[in-house]
């Protein structure tokens, strides 16, 4: 079991080389990015400056440089012809095109997209015709978009074919991608369809019917309609050509044909595209169709439609209301005449108001109470206010629910006035129930890991048992646990130095790809998936502004932003409702995820992207499915209310799906500490290390956790955490799997570790289905949120984190070595199993053994030189190379800071990384009491730049 003295300093010798060029290339890599910013500024001055200049030179090494730059200039400033006849004499001076070209035949699938790329931006004949060429051989459909797009963006009508022939056998998210940028050719896409058209091939059907939908063409009418009367027809392009007929040619929907079709989706979607054409005789139409159950939703649409348009037709509604008895029609109506409040109000004071008077009963008694409660705070002319108080009481006294729902929400003058109190309700106190059998569990693993180095000692010594004294015995076993602890430290940093590797290969080729997606691709039309943003705020007043502002201002096509209100105590509600101008709206929310009751809906017409929800109080999980159930978009990202996105944080995120052949149901951003950084009006401004001394050694451990760790995990596709804090799901996906584990969900089950929960979940459901994924992490997205400053409230945090993955390994233990769940059964669960869960018990028993072995004096220099190697300089060398890593292909910090956080790489391996397991085995043991809640980090908010209008004048 012992090491040879020489092997030991050795090693002490080369990890502290290591040590030393790793500190150095971090400086080093500093400088260069400092360099590359030079040099990028003095290109750019001789592409704009100096480019027709003859006396500017240009060295054939600065080509690369030359070209990158000017395709980037171009994005942003106008370049005349006399600049492209010179940028022209660049690129044959130095026979870039025929260098390109070369590249498009590469083996690496990057090298022939940079190449597209740069090909598309010398635009010649030659440079199309290679790409076109290129695109017929391409295997990664990936690399076939930026080909495409290249050529879309060069626009010659002899790209159309071979693009559209690569729609052929093609997956469907890279048909619908491909689709709008075909559509971009206009005219002469069009004439291509007169080639295809006879074609049977569903791949050519779809993109005319695609192209029909962007473009309303008269000519192609007869083959939608044949399209959508075949009843031989794939069932899908079937409905698209009716959809497209009816909501594009408006002219077809008056047909019986579609109106009263039997396929209850083609009736459907000729029901909603009656509310195109706001006239009466259509009104008449739709209202009987509210008495259908099937129907309801979509004449409920269309009629919601022409009111919007033409608000004086609610009056049809009004009579129509009073003529009909059938229950769901009224119910429709009432709903539909809510949302006209303003109307009503107008005429409760008027001579006929006793039928008015009855409909704003009726439709109160209905719950159709959101837009007259609005409307009542608003309201400013006591008219109105006299005689609605009658009709309050009224209700009140018909309808505790109702009663309930205005002591909520009406505001204190008006209640007081109807002799009501403000309804308060009692906080709902969410006790973690006990699960005896998983706490046997942990007691038995408990006694196996403890027995388990006696056991060693007892199988390799036996023939000391019985002959050496107990306390003999006790030496020799402690000398041989300090080796155990060796060589346990040794494993795990093993296992983190070859993340790392992993990790230097994963951000290399994830830089090298942003760096080729350029904003006119990203932007394109359905490039990006839709995105909702969901922030979930329990007592968040502090920095929940600042939060909401830095997620409404983010650089991405298509998104929205739902904030959760889950219960707060605070004053969370009313700063968003006051600082955003939100009304209170009804809307329908569909119960694909058990969640607590929602208690209202709130938006703002001018802020089209802004939902807030407030619910009752149910915990992180729970508020998140609430805002996948509320949520519209293709994916959904789950983030802290009080973390901060960088603005292209989310396109970065988002923009790793293109460079993958298959389905990426999840993906995870970078995680950064807030604390020392500037924000005003929810941006950051300026981007510190922290000033305080507990946060900055959570700066490196973020560092080393997130760049050594989840990047490397991602890259052999084992990655099975992804923060809370910035996260990117598919919803449906989500959905499928019965959304986050909470108490009033499918499982009935809560958990601390919901993040990581939910992508051991993920991942056990599309094993178990066989299918093909890929979950991403990206290293340059970056979300910065905040962290404890204390010991006392780190401990709290490390305490409910380590509780959090006991539950979710036991809760998912039948994975832990399963070869059935790939690498996440046999390589990530293990680990975390053995490293993560157990291993703080393995530390800390170490520790007590090195302990025993300095008052015995046993640790001699062998030992101590072992130990210094595995514990101390291995982390060193891990939490140096983690900060070179993060700073590798970004340039985040200053020398100084630099320097800083090169100190506290040093210090965290003497005391912090040694007490955080010893909290996390405190964690353990709570494991294994009565239930105490999870907690919750307290938080201080943002450090806000103060407005000079807020400063007192002298």
């Amino acid at each position: 079991m012992t090491m040879d003295a020489r092997t030991i300093l050795f090693a002490i010798f080369a990890i502290s080389s290591l040590i030393v060029w790793m500190i150095l290339m971090v400086f080093f890599n500093k400088q260069r990015h400092d360099d590359l910013k030079t040099m990028t500024a003095e290109m750019d001055r001789f592409i704009i400056d100096g480019l027709l200049d003859k006396e500017g030179i240009l060295y054939k090494k600065d080509a690369k440089l030359f070209m990158k730059r000017y395709t980037d200039l171009k994005q942003v400033i106008t370049i005349d012809a006399e600049k492209e006849a010179a940028f022209m004499a660049v690129i044959e001076t130095f026979d870039l095109e025929a260098f390109y070209r070369k590249r498009l035949r590469s083996r690496l699938k990057y090298r022939r997209i940079e190449a597209a790329v740069y090909l598309g931006v010398i635009n010649t004949e030659t440079a199309r015709q290679a790409i076109e060429e290129a695109l017929y051989k391409e295997r990664h459909y990936s690399a076939k978009l930026y080909y495409i797009h290249t050529l879309v963006g060069i626009k010659h009508p002899c790209s159309i074919p071979p693009i559209a022939h690569s729609l052929l056998d093609a997956p469907q998210w890279y048909r619908e991608k491909v689709h709008p940028l075909l559509n971009e050719y206009g005219k002469a896409s069009f004439e291509f369809f007169s080639q295809i058209k006879d074609s049977q091939r569903s791949e050519y059907k779809e993109l005319i019917i695609g192209f029909a939908e962007a473009y309303p063409v008269t000519a192609l009418q007869d083959y939608l309609r044949n399209i959508a009367r075949d009843p031989d027809e794939e069932e899908a392009i079937r409905y698209k050509a009716a959809s497209v007929l009816i909501k594009v040619y408006f002219i077809e929907i008056d047909r019986p044909e579609y109106l009263e079709h039997p396929d209850p989706y083609i009736r459907g979607l000729s029901i909603r595209a009656y509310g195109e054409n706001p006239s009466a005789e259509n009104l008449y139409v739709l209202i009987p169709l509210l008495a259908e159950d099937e129907y309801k939703e979509a004449a409920m649409e269309a009629i919601g439609k022409i009111i919007a348009q033409r608000p004086p037709q609610v009056c049809i509604l009004l009579e129509e209301f009073r003529k009909y008895s059938n229950e769901h029609v009224r119910s429709g109506l009432a709903e539909l005449i809510s949302k006209r409040v303003d109307y009503m109000m107008l005429k409760v004071s008027s001579e006929n108001k006793e039928d008015f008077q009855a409909i704003i009963k009726e439709i109160m008694l209905r719950g159709k109470n959101s837009n007259i409660i609005s409307f009542l705070n608003k309201n400013r002319d006591p008219a109105i206010e006299r005689e609605m108080i009658p009709i309050l009481k009224d209700v009140f006294d018909k309808s505790p629910e109702v009663r309930l729902t205005y002591r909520t929400y009406l505001n204190e003058t008006l209640l007081k006035k109807c002799g009501q109190m403000r309804f308060v309700p009692e906080a709902v106190k969410r006790e973690e129930k006990q699960n005896k059998r998983v706490i046997l569990y942990l007691y038995f693993l408990l006694l196996v890991l403890f027995f388990s180095f006696p056991a060693a000692y007892a199988i390799s010594h036996r023939e000391l048992l019985f002959t050496l004294p107990w306390l003999e015995q006790l030496k020799v076993y402690v000398i041989d646990f300090n080796y155990y602890l060796a060589y346990y430290s040794m494993a795990v940093n093993g296992i983190y130095l070859f993340l790392l590797v992993c990790s230097f290969f994963g951000v290399r080729e994830q830089a090298k790809y942003w760096k080729l997606k350029k904003m006119p691709f990203l932007f394109k039309k359905g490039m990006m998936p839709s995105v909702s943003i969901i922030a979930p705020a329990y007592n968040e007043a502090a920095s929940i502004i600042e939060s909401a502002n830095s997620l409404m201002n983010l650089r991405y096509p298509d998104y929205e932003l739902i904030i959760v209100n889950d219960g707060s105590k605070d004053q969370t509600l009313q700063t968003l409702i006051q600082y955003f101008g939100l009304e209170k709206v009804d809307q329908a929310v569909n119960g694909n995820l058990r969640t607590m009751p929602i208690k209202g809906i709130y938006r703002n017409e001018t802020l089209p992207k802004l939902t807030v929800v407030d619910k009752e109080n149910g915990g992180k999980a729970d508020s998140l499915n609430t805002g996948i159930n509320l949520s519209a978009k293709e994916y959904f990202c789950g983030i802290d209310s009080d973390s901060l996105l960088e603005t292209d944080a989310l396109l970065k995120l988002a923009s790793l799906m293109l460079d993958e052949e298959v389905e990426c149901p999840a993906l995870g951003g970078n995680i950064f500490p807030v604390n020392g950084c500037t924000i005003e009006k929810g941006m950051l401004t300026d981007l510190r290390i922290p000033e305080n001394r507990v946060a900055r050694l959570q700066m490196i451990e973020y560092i080393r956790a997130f760049m050594a760790g989840r990047v490397g995990w991602a890259q052999l596709d084992c990655l099975l955490i992804i923060s809370g804090a910035f996260g990117l799901f598919k919803r449906d996906r989500i959905i499928e799997i019965g959304g986050y584990l909470t108490s009033s969900g499918e499982y009935q089950k809560d958990t601390v570790g919901e993040d990581m929960e939910l992508v051991v979940r993920l991942n056990r459901h599309l094993l178990e289905k066989k299918q093909k994924f890929k979950i991403k992490y990206s290293y340059n997205a970056n979300c910065w949120t905040e962290v404890p400053e204390t010991f006392r409230v780190l401990k709290r945090q490390r305490d409910r984190w380590h509780r959090g993955l006991i539950d979710i390994l036991t809760f998912h233990n039948k994975m832990i070595g399963n070869p059935r769940y790939g690498k996440a059964g046999t390589i990530a669960m293990p680990y975390f199993f053995i490293f993560e869960m157990m291993g703080p018990l393995v530390e800390m028993q170490g520790y007590v053994m090195v302990l025993l072995a300095a008052l015995f004096g046993l640790l001699n220099r062998e030992i101590a030189g072992l130990l210094f190697v595995s514990i101390i300089l291995m982390g060193i060398l891990i939490s140096v190379s983690s900060l070179y890593l993060a700073e590798k292909e970004s340039d985040y910090f200053t020398f100084k800071e630099l320097a800083v956080l090169v100190f506290y790489a040093f210090i965290e391996n003497f005391g912090l990384r040694q007490l955080i397991s010893f909290w996390r085995v405190t964690g353990y043991v709570n494991s294994l009491k009565k239930p105490k809640g999870w907690g919750k980090m307290e938080r201080k908010g943002f450090a806000v730049k103060p407005d000079l209008a807020d400063v007192p004048s002298p």
